[in-house]
């Protein structure tokens, strides 16, 4: 290849690759997007609940709440 030769790369697997990157945004400090404080009642007790249920060791391992996941899913629920 001699110097100053551009090489150009298609990628045959993904064709999404011979794209252009798409323009990034400018990131305001200054301004930050404002933070919502209107959580509802029923997900602040959720969130209380859950906070008590690991407070209290009713917790699993991420690999093991992986595991059940799929179980948990599949199975019918009854409200």
């Amino acid at each position: 290849m001699l110097p100053g030769t551009a090489v150009f790369v298609a990628s045959v697997e993904n064709p999404a690759y011979d794209n252009p990157m798409a323009k990034a945004n400018k990131f305001d400090l200054e301004n930050p997007a404002p933070i919502l404080d209107d959580e509802d009642e029923e997900t602040l007790a959720a969130i209380d609940e859950g906070i008590r249920d690991a407070d209290a060791g009713r917790v699993v391992p991420a690999e093991k709440a992986r595991q059940l996941l799929p179980t948990a899913l599949n199975t019918p629920t009854t409200s």
